[in-house]
């Protein structure tokens, strides 16, 4: 007689063998579309199952509480507390050594036509996606290049 344990997916209902680390707690087979749509099955279950946390308040609620969980973890860590400040140290420093805007985006500028005005850009985020821009009047705009 067989040990083999052989489960059915219960997604295609193929049979298969469980990973011997998940043993029985394996509900698909090793497809990937299978994993996709369970996990697509248990996220709308969770969503069906918690409407609140499609609202604005649930979302501040967690922030909240992230934002409480850093601080205490801040509190009782203060040898991860100096690593960070000594990392960030060295990340503003490296940030303040480079240029604010890239090459390809310095002195850049856009003239609107409309109110006979040029944006010139001042500094980009690549980020958030966060482009400083200076109104510039024509007089302003004769020491500079632009077409």
């Amino acid at each position: 007689m067989s040990d083999r344990v052989v489960h059915c997916c219960c997604i295609c209902s193929k049979r298969f063998e469980p990973n011997p680390r998940l043993g029985a707690h394996q509900r698909t087979c090793g497809d990937t579309a299978c994993q996709k749509q369970r996990r697509r099955l248990n996220s709308r279950n969770w969503r069906i199952k918690h409407p609140e946390a499609d609202d604005t308040v649930y979302r501040r609620i967690r922030r909240r509480d992230r934002r409480a969980y850093r601080r205490h973890y801040w509190a009782t860590h203060p040898h991860a507390r100096l690593l960070h400040a000594a990392y960030m140290r060295q990340w503003r420093a490296r940030r303040l050594a480079t240029p604010g805007v890239r090459d390809p985006y310095r002195d850049t500028c856009v003239k609107l036509p409309d109110i006979n005005t040029y944006l010139q850009v001042m500094d980009v985020r690549e980020a958030n996606r966060v482009i400083t821009v200076k109104l510039l009047s024509p007089k302003e705009l004769m020491p500079l290049t632009c077409p």
